[in-house]
């Protein structure tokens, strides 16, 4: 006898199916879990469409800077592990002025001072109106923080917070010096492989093959004038081997990462309420955001690239963990129109 379906799953394919068309996006991955209840990953759309290669739940989409959320951990392993202090300086791994002052705890709460490297100007549409030709050379951490026109704080470090993926560059830089490995080697050995989470990977010069998203924008972005969306994949792929947003995963190992994360079995009591505790003021912890809105309290992270978008949260009343992520980058994610039909009452 042919076992019948669970009529939440179909519930929920139902909903990213409906959600993927009514906002045009190429492709879109949600999963899903409440409770202790297993987790579930609903699909729609394309991961390419030019080859109409369809997404799928193992398709792996760029993160952006959900990332720093997923280096914050990292760090703050090194620290439970007591190679690493929140406290260490950052004159200690990387030369820079007022290094003395800065601490690996201001790079994670974005009070350091340190400007940002992505500056409005490196988005000015090529000379032929298509993807800006900073995009089109391959940059690595250290080639991004050479381009800063000036590295002195803008604000004195600890007193104001200020978000800048450079931050996010330096805690790869100073996790890089701890370990002594290659970046995307730490990640794996830290947070990766402890988990066994198979499609998720620190994107970088060296990586190869892959069933990732190609990542698009829409009409009147970087060339695009006839309503069609641009494949930007190469704008992504330029910035490699970055803690700041070069992470590729698929919704459901990014799901089951901030379960273990909340659940207590990637850092010790100390670490996460460290990573939690915001100064009074400032809005989120360390390389983690906390709020309250429509849906209640939500904790974790939103990320975009040039071509993807992705939010990683948790929603405390209502003991729920929804991971979407999307690789079209000028639509918004549709996470609340998902909550409204979600979390309406069903008969």
């Amino acid at each position: 006898m042919q076992a019948e379906s669970d009529p939440s799953e179909d519930r929920l394919q139902t909903i990213v199916t409906q959600l993927q068309l009514d906002h045009d996006l190429a492709g879109l991955s949600v999963a899903v879990a409440e409770g202790d209840k297993e987790a579930r990953v609903a699909v729609a759309g394309l991961a390419d469409l030019e080859r109409r290669v369809a997404v799928t739940a193992e398709t792996g989409f760029f993160i952006g800077s959900v990332s720093k959320n997923l280096f914050a951990t990292v760090a703050l392993r090194l620290v439970d592990q007591g190679r690493l202090s929140l406290d260490d300086k950052l004159q200690s791994y990387v030369e820079w002025p007022r290094g003395d002052e800065i601490t690996v705890r201001m790079l994670l709460s974005h009070t350091s001072g340190i400007p940002e490297y992505m500056t409005r100007d490196l988005f000015q549409p090529s000379a032929d109106g298509g993807i800006p030709e900073f995009f089109r050379v391959s940059r690595g951490p250290r080639d991004l923080i050479a381009i800063l026109p000036d590295r002195e704080p803008t604000f004195p470090p600890g007193s104001e917070q200020s978000y800048s993926n450079t931050n996010g560059l330096l805690v790869g830089e100073v996790i890089r010096k701890v370990t002594g490995r290659p970046l995307s080697r730490a990640f794996a050995e830290l947070l990766v492989e402890p988990l066994e989470l198979s499609e998720m990977y620190l994107y970088g010069v060296a990586t190869t093959g892959g069933g990732r998203a190609r990542g698009y924008s829409g009409a009147g972005n970087w060339g695009s004038m006839d309503g069609n969306l641009v494949d930007c994949s190469t704008a992504d792929e330029a910035l490699p081997d970055g803690a700041d947003g070069s992470v590729v995963a698929c919704a459901g190992d990014l799901l089951r990462y901030h379960r273990a994360l909340r659940n207590g079995d990637l850092l010790s009591e100390t670490s996460w309420k460290a990573m939690r505790t915001s100064a009074p003021g400032f809005h989120n912890g360390l390389g983690y955001l906390m709020s309250e809105g429509k849906f209640g309290r939500v904790e974790g992270n939103l990320g975009k690239s040039m071509g993807h978008m992705a939010a990683n949260v948790y929603y405390l009343d209502h003991d729920l963990y929804v991971t979407m992520l999307s690789n079209r980058s000028d639509a918004p994610l549709p996470l609340r129109s998902f909550l409204e039909l979600w979390l309406a009452p069903t008969e």
